[in-house]
């Protein structure tokens, strides 16, 4: 049990590690923490392209999903689109709301992860587009360790130490509350 709070809290009386950080710095960890599971090697990868939004494909011109509306005439705005890897041709991604098949199995598609592309729209322009986990992994090219300690006040080793915990946990779980106690001033 890890208590991320700049209180000591009855709960953190009774924690494993307590994580004092700076108040409002807590995405600061969970940045560096996910840049530490990426690079550690520590991800499911079949798992973010079946059951994340991490493949689907973003416009570089407007930082929206690429939709079936963008592409084609009287197209859905609810389907959005992979690249798949196979065919380095964008195909619609299942399991969201409107595609027809209604799963969310990929049935032969291998959603790409990394990388842009140029994709013709239905007016005939051209727009750029990546999948959301290439622009995120540059986000967090920015949380070294460094950087997460002078934001959270934290350790850097404190910091290390959780993230490595966090990216070796068979099952790790985040529970987020708003403080439940009473607190008397």
């Amino acid at each position: 049990l890890v208590v991320i709070d700049p209180h000591y809290t009855a709960t953190a009386v009774h924690a494993d590690q307590w994580l004092p950080l700076e108040t409002g710095s807590d995405a600061a960890l969970a940045l560096f923490t996910a840049r530490h599971i990426v690079d550690s090697g520590r991800v499911d990868w079949g798992y973010v392209k079946e059951q994340t939004d991490l493949p689907l494909l973003v416009r570089m011109d407007t930082g929206e999903f690429l939709r079936e509306a963008d592409v084609v005439v009287g197209g859905d705005r609810r389907l959005m689109y992979f690249l798949d890897t196979r065919t380095r041709r964008i195909v619609l991604a299942p399991g969201v709301e409107g595609h027809d098949n209604g799963w969310l199995r990929l049935d032969g598609i291998d959603p790409a992860l990394e990388g842009s592309i140029a994709v013709r729209l239905h007016d005939g322009s051209e727009v750029h587009v990546a999948p959301v986990m290439a622009l995120l992994r540059e986000q967090l090219e920015t949380w070294t360790l460094e950087r997460t300690a002078a934001v959270t006040t934290l350790h850097p080793e404190m910091i290390l130490r959780f993230a490595d915990g966090f990216a070796r946990a068979e099952r790790p779980l985040v529970l987020s509350s708003w403080r439940s106690e009473e607190r008397r001033v």
